[in-house]
């Protein structure tokens, strides 16, 4: 059973950046056919929209596993899950052996601990927009 899901996708001030690729990729092609620099403006944006919105990783919390993007953990090994602020942020990612899932338009996270003995990562770092339903799902606050 899922207790927790999120897509990791751009707030929409992203979004409205994004149609800066609109005229780019018209101007580029224009002067050689109005219809094809048409048809790369859409191009552009619609190969855009999928990097950023369907491609988007997403945190699956069940009753068995998390999963972080690529990354799947069994929850037995998961130790306590700290919520991280904004301001926390730099110092729960200098640890260079911590497993993280940062986006940068999302400023909040949780710190997971690991707790097995045979993987020499200390932690995750996981962006998420709601870092106290995430800890809760886990099970920890």
């Amino acid at each position: 059973m899922i207790r927790y899901t999120e897509s990791l996708t751009p707030s929409w001030l992203f979004h409205i950046a994004l149609l800066i690729l609109i005229p780019m990729g018209f101007g580029m092609i224009a002067p050689l056919s109005i219809v094809g620099g048409l048809i790369s403006a859409g191009l552009f944006y619609s190969i855009a929209l999928v990097i950023f919105v369907v491609r988007a990783p997403r945190i699956v919390v069940t009753d068995t596993t998390l999963r972080a993007g690529r990354a799947t953990i069994d929850r037995t090994f998961l130790g306590d899950v700290r919520p991280v602020t904004e301001a926390e942020r730099p110092e729960a990612i200098a640890d260079a052996r911590t497993w993280k899932l940062i986006r940068a338009w999302i400023p909040t996270g949780v710190v997971i601990s690991i707790n097995d003995p045979a993987d020499p990562t200390p932690s995750w770092y996981v962006t998420t927009r709601h870092p106290e339903k995430l800890a809760g799902a886990l099970g920890k606050s």
